[in-house]
């Protein structure tokens, strides 16, 4: 079974992203396992939702009840990190005062692929008969729209100072037809480390290992895959948090993509090309 490590950076198959988990969750032994769903509102990833259920939530999670486990969940335009929801996740899987917890944070941003002629183009899905933006939300942001929803997310890509939109929105610095892919690799990067923070600030109720991993769905018109962004570990089982974090990074200008057998790989700085 692959691990976690050997996913980032790579488009792979949703069910071994959820595979993956798994084995996380049995190397740490934890006693108890919680989970956090984050993703879009958009009903294209519906998918993605059912194959964490299915094949990571039902094996791992206690019952809520009976023949029934279910993550903490959010779902809203553009699958932002409402602060506070972590906090609230963790109590809710509070379940012993001494024993070791895993509280597995799975942040979803997606974004439509079609096939051309030219290599697979990014941001529109064929919806009901009809090409359809994907992510609408996504999508909103780099066309200037104007809703609560947007307003939070371009407050997320000016992290740091930096106007990672525009930056997006600039053809010379991102390809446009990569251009809704990298939005939604930059998306989940900063809503995961949002997350982090807020871990950072929450002394959990139980000795707590958080697994918070951004990745990315690739709605397809078959069978949806998935790109792992990164993956961070919070250790919050003494006094103070250890925080470890191996992926890509945030700034779009500094992924670049190829794909292997229609499937995408990306590196930066932080992250190397992988074999």
């Amino acid at each position: 079974m692959v691990r976690i490590h050997d996913l980032i950076a790579v488009e792979s198959d949703t069910e071994a992203v959820a595979r993956a988990l798994v084995r996380f969750s049995s190397e740490l032994g934890a006693a108890i396992v919680g989970a956090f769903h984050i993703t879009c509102s958009d009903e294209a990833e519906g998918q993605c939702s059912q194959v964490f259920q299915r094949s990571f939530v039902e094996g791992q999670l206690p019952e809520l009840k009976p023949g029934c486990r279910w993550p903490f969940r959010s779902a809203n335009l553009g699958a932002r990190y409402e602060w506070g929801a972590v906090g609230m996740a963790e109590e809710h899987f509070a379940l012993s005062p001494n024993d070791l917890k895993l509280l597995v944070l799975k942040i979803n941003a997606h974004v439509g692929v079609s096939d051309t002629v030219d290599g697979p183009s990014y941001g529109q899905i064929d919806r009901y008969g009809h090409e359809s933006s994907c992510c609408g939300a996504l999508a909103g942001l780099l066309r200037g729209g104007d809703i609560p929803a947007l307003d939070e997310l371009g407050e997320a890509f000016r992290y740091d100072g930096k106007d990672r939109v525009a930056i997006l929105r600039d053809s010379s610095r991102v390809e446009p037809r990569h251009r809704a892919l990298f939005a939604a690799v930059t998306n989940a990067r900063l809503q995961a480390r949002r997350a982090v923070e807020d871990i950072r600030q929450h002394r959990p109720k139980t000795p707590t290992v958080f697994l918070v991993l951004p990745a990315v769905t690739i709605n397809r018109p078959d069978a949806d895959s998935e790109l792992v962004v990164g993956q961070y570990g919070i250790d919050w089982t003494q006094q103070s948090p250890s925080v470890k974090y191996h992926g890509l990074g945030d700034d779009p200008a500094a992924y670049r993509l190829r794909h292997q057998r229609q499937r995408a790989i990306i590196e930066d700085a932080d992250w190397p090309a992988a074999e």
